[in-house]
């Protein structure tokens, strides 16, 4: 029967990374559950799984008997996280007993507050996909996480759309001779395309490496469980032609297992997003980033609920955004902006281009625009036209592109 003590902190640590793979209402209760065991040097291996992604994650802690055991995930987190800190002088730790009986029974005690779990026998838990290869890549955590926040808002909300939509495509670009993992995004009605020059070490023929040029189609739930972890060093992504693995640097000098988060690829072809990347003849702006966040957000107010729409008013030097909304009012605010073409009125979703403008650091950003139909582009003022050429649809390491369609009158 498992029976192990662990500092409170560590526990809840782990605890809290595997949350987001724990079925919450599934219709098989034991993937509500975690997978707890001991393995080597003193160390337990928690595991979570709701059958499309997994989490696997490691905790010191003493083990006083070997074994492995299911208990409530919800549950046994708000527990760790209710226990007391111990704040008693000289003794910091603060250390929590796990004790597995022989009627399937878990206590989890702290001094005198002590509760009582029933299990499942981890015969029971579904097998997690697991997999190694030398062929993988390795990008810095941070850059990763930022590459990701930059284009997930903008994949489909729900399954009930295409599923192809409801994940981020995956590619691998070569520019200049570099590698760069090119991230994009889209729902039908946006997409935001960013990338990063990676350090691509594996062999070019065959393996992840033919899988990346061609794109995979990686599930949003995985990508916004990578957002919650507060990590630093280096993530190590290994795929094959149904998974992914990230997996993180080795959490102890004498211990070699890493966390792990694991998920089933999205089957289907991405859309061609080249189609929609602006070509030649655009009519460009450039808008202070703040200001021009601050003034859509205010006029929003009074937006319809579901449509969000507003109408862009570009003249010389000038942009009106406005909105009407028949059941309340209307709202309007001006901006001066550097804009030298002809006038035109371009009506957008509010809600889509406020994501994509909270994602952006510089100062000002550049929007392109054609006609009333054509798509409507943003991206960082760093790569406006001036700076990329103004005629290609390269986009530079590290930065984004928005695409938003506009909306018919």
């Amino acid at each position: 029967m498992l029976n192990f003590k662990i500092k409170k902190q560590f526990f809840l640590n782990c605890l809290s990374a595997v949350q987001g793979a724990s079925e919450k209402k599934g219709s098989m209760p034991i993937i509500s559950n975690l997978l707890i065991e001991s393995i080597e040097n003193n160390f337990i291996k928690i595991s979570a799984t709701d059958l499309e992604i997994s989490i696997v994650t490691y905790c010191g802690a003493e083990i006083i008997s070997e074994g492995k055991t299911t208990v409530n995930s919800k549950k046994i987190y708000n527990i760790i996280k209710e226990f007391p800190e111990n704040k008693e002088k000289g003794d910091e730790d603060l250390f929590i007993k796990f004790i597995e009986n022989e009627a399937g029974v878990v206590t989890i005690s702290y001094k005198k507050t002590v509760f009582k779990l029933t299990t499942v026998p981890a015969s029971d838990y579904p097998t997690i996909i697991d997999f190694e290869s030398e062929d993988n890549f390795n990008i810095e955590l941070k850059t990763f996480k930022t590459l990701i926040s930059k284009v997930i808002l903008s994949t489909a909300a729900s399954e009930d759309t295409k599923r192809n939509l409801t994940g981020v495509y995956f590619v691998l670009e070569e520019l200049d001779g570099k590698d760069y993992l090119r991230l994009v995004a889209t729902d039908g009605h946006r997409l935001a395309l960013t990338q990063s020059e990676i350090n691509y070490n594996g062999k070019k023929n065959g393996g992840i490496y033919d899988l990346l040029k061609i794109g995979v189609i990686i599930p949003k739930k995985i990508l916004t469980e990578v957002l919650k972890l507060e990590k630093d060093g280096f993530i190590k992504i290994l795929i094959n032609s149904n998974n992914v693995i990230f997996e993180f640097e080795k959490q102890s000098d004498n211990f070699n297992k890493n966390t792990k988060l694991i998920s089933r690829l999205i089957e289907g072809k991405f859309p061609d997003y080249n189609t929609v990347l602006p070509k030649d003849g655009y009519k460009t702006s450039i808008i202070n980033t703040k200001n021009f966040y601050n003034s859509i957000k205010m006029v929003s107010l009074l937006a319809e609920e579901k449509s969000h729409s507003i109408e862009l008013s570009f003249s010389e030097n000038n942009l009106l955004i406005k909105t009407v909304n028949t059941n309340i009012g209307e709202g309007s605010d001006e901006l001066e902006i550097n804009y030298k073409g002809e006038p035109i009125s371009i009506k957008l979703n509010s809600r889509y281009i406020m994501d994509f403008i909270s994602n952006i650091s510089e100062n000002n950003l550049s929007v392109r625009f054609n006609t009333i139909y054509t798509p409507f582009v943003i991206e960082p003022y760093a790569m406006s036209e001036n700076e990329s050429g103004g005629s290609d649809n390269k986009v530079k390491p590290m930065q984004v592109i928005g695409v938003f369609m506009p909306m018919r009158y």
